[in-house]
């Protein structure tokens, strides 16, 4: 059949359809460029900003050790960068908080916590008791948690009414958040809530590492 085929299609109308048709793919494989170079483009991005990072680094610390050197805390406002704080001006890290305990049944206890602040902090634990009669004693410290948050008490006084909990984080320059609130865990007849009950630490010296 010579021409087009018998649709009610105008000669006109086909070479439209042919024509956007062709506009449509060459937009396509234009947007398929496109990403293709934007991703390059992308990484060759990253892979600059890496590398500013790196000689900015190497600048920073040629800086720092000229300053050492010559004694001149000038160096760093020439330079238009900040000085490095001493460890004396770091801040104290959060205290831990959601503490939680599980009364296993070998009469151990495990406590669990939360921290804000990141990694490279050691997690202090002290423990207080509630003989049956008179006042609970001071707090004592019982170890460090581990680095999932957690420590397990398998020492247990026999006999009490009552064990609490508290944690502190302590970070290498020696700086100690103030005590978490405490954990108790009434036993006997009064124990109801053998998860543990938290109530404010009152009148404790909040920097004590017992």
């Amino acid at each position: 059949q010579a021409g087009p085929p018998d649709t009610g299609l105008s000669a006109a109308q086909l070479a439209a359809t042919e024509a956007a048709t062709a506009a449509a793919e060459a937009a396509d494989l234009a947007a398929r460029q496109a990403r293709t170079l934007a991703r390059t483009r992308t990484a060759a991005k990253r892979e600059a900003i890496r590398n500013l990072r790196a000689v900015i680094g190497g600048d920073i610390d040629t800086i720092d050790a000229y300053a050492k050197a010559t004694g001149d805390s000038g160096v760093y406002e020439r330079a238009q960068i900040p000085a490095p704080k001493t460890p004396s001006e770091r801040e104290a890290p959060p205290a831990p908080t959601d503490l939680r305990t599980t009364v296993d049944t070998d009469g151990s206890v495990t406590l669990t916590f939360k921290v804000a602040a990141g990694g490279g902090a050691s997690y202090l634990v002290q423990r207080r008791t509630e003989p049956l009669e008179g006042s609970p004693t001071p707090y004592v410290f019982i170890g460090f948690a581990d680095d999932e948050k957690k420590f397990v008490d398998s020492a247990v006084p026999d006999g009490v009414r009552a064990v609490g909990y508290r944690v502190a984080a302590r970070i290498s320059t020696g700086l100690q958040s103030g005590w978490s609130v405490t954990r108790t865990i009434p036993f006997g007849s009064q124990s109801n809530n053998p998860a543990g009950s938290i109530e404010p630490v009152k009148g404790e010296d909040q920097k004590s590492a017992g």
